[in-house]
């Protein structure tokens, strides 16, 4: 029952998670195709380029929402090392997400502003999160030390002391504390 308990609160847990992280996904998504769409509309011939500012801006929502709420009980590994892994990840997923768009434009020669989004949103968006979500939880908002959270190391059993050995608990009026405290000393 105990194990029942413990894979349901996993799942739970896991849940929770995925729900925070798509939500800030959606929000990252929507400043991303607004922002991505208002540069296609100023620079026209250059959509990768304008693919590119728009994730950049999506990038920066997503870092505060993930370390701000997603993640925000994770072990912070340092901010300075988070902030350019997060970023080199997002570079990472940003060239993934932009390979479809840059094949549908200059291979397939689809330059139209459906087919810029289909590319970049129904191909290279869902590839570039799946990298994004296993990458977040793995190098950049990592659990806390297995050791230091208890999760996974366990203190050895310990056999029980004779009572011989036990230590002496007062339970009589005879024993007072000292002046300090700390200590008991039995009157005689």
């Amino acid at each position: 029952m105990a194990a029942l308990q413990a894979a349901y609160a996993r799942v739970r847990r896991g849940f929770h998670e995925l729900a925070k992280f798509g939500t800030i996904g959606l929000i990252a998504l929507v400043v991303n195709m607004l922002v991505t769409n208002l540069c296609w509309q100023a620079i026209p011939h250059k959509p990768v380029i304008g693919s590119v500012v728009g994730t950049v801006v999506a990038t920066i929502v997503a870092y505060v929402g993930n370390r701000f709420w997603t993640y925000k009980d994770r072990d912070s590994i340092g901010r300075s090392r988070e902030l350019v892994l997060f970023f080199a990840v997002n570079g990472i997923g940003m060239l993934i997400e932009t390979v479809p768009l840059a094949f549908s434009q200059y291979i397939l020669h689809f330059d139209g502003a459906l087919a810029n989004n289909v590319a970049k949103y129904m191909f290279g968006m869902p590839l570039g999160m799946v990298f994004r979500l296993w990458t977040y939880r793995t190098w950049i908002f990592p659990k806390a030390d297995p050791a230091l959270a208890g999760e996974q190391f366990q203190f050895p059993a310990a056999e029980p002391l004779p009572t011989s050995q036990l230590p002496m608990v007062p339970s009589s009026p005879r024993h007072k504390r000292s002046g300090s405290g700390d200590l008991l000393r039995a009157e005689r």
